[in-house]
């Protein structure tokens, strides 16, 4: 097996889908956490590894990877029948899993992501001051109910109890942190009522338990430590 590290922060949902993928697919790494409070991202050494100051970075073997779904297929790939799968076994249910982690990759996260397009708005109409400011967290919020709205729509047109049936997969590596993001913005999540029993379920194993974002040494309130060894 390969030597993994996983350089991340607790309250990054990409993080935690590594957090999630690499438990599910009972690979043993270690974490180092890069704190985005402090901007540790675009410091000298954490740049060396990721220049795109981005987190999560995955070392395996010393390699820095980069972007969580490209990570979570290539170790599907490179480790086939060596770990436990993410991806499902019949082509219309990878299709179907691909498709659901690749919509919250790609339409649902990057409204969340301040750095990335909230913030260079804000600097662009610096003169609306307050109002402007108001007016993207708004238009964040309605954006992602609705798009939450027809995600629990169509997961109910699928088996439970998870995404795709009976086991976890890629597409709950993806859709259980962005839940968790969603309610860190203060999204009442509750009318979701696929979402949330999704949410329960997940949360009853262990690799998604212990991937959760409060459990993390760097989480407010726990003892942060420079690198943990985990599972």
């Amino acid at each position: 097996m390969p030597s993994l590290q996983l350089f991340g922060c607790w309250r990054s949902s990409a993080s935690h889908r590594l957090q999630i993928g690499l438990r599910l697919k009972q690979l043993a790494f270690t974490y180092t956490p890069v704190c985005l409070d402090r901007g540790e991202q675009h410091s000298g050494w954490y740049v060396a590894l990721n220049p795109r100051a981005e987190v999560p970075t995955l070392l395996v073997d010393g390699e820095p990877w980069v972007q969580t779904l490209a990570i979570l297929e290539t170790l599907e790939e490179t480790l086939d029948g060596q770990s436990d799968a993410l991806l499902p076994s019949s082509k219309k249910e990878r299709w179907i899993c691909r498709a659901i982690a690749e919509h919250v990759n790609s339409s649902l996260q990057p409204l969340l992501l301040p750095a990335r397009l909230r913030q260079p708005i804000l600097n662009a109409g610096r003169h609306l001051g307050p109002t402007l400011a108001a007016a993207l967290q708004t238009g964040v919020r309605h954006h992602q109910l609705d798009a939450l709205d027809s995600l629990n729509s169509w997961l109910d047109s699928l088996p439970g109890p998870f995404c795709i049936g009976t086991r976890p997969t890629l597409a709950d590596v993806f859709v259980i942190p962005h839940l968790e993001a969603a309610r860190r913005l203060g999204l009442d999540l509750s009318p979701f009522t696929r979402l949330n029993a999704l949410h329960i379920q997940c949360l009853s194993l262990a690799a998604f338990a212990a991937a959760a974002p409060e459990q993390q040494p760097d989480a407010p309130g726990q003892n942060e430590t420079s690198s943990a060894s985990t599972r």
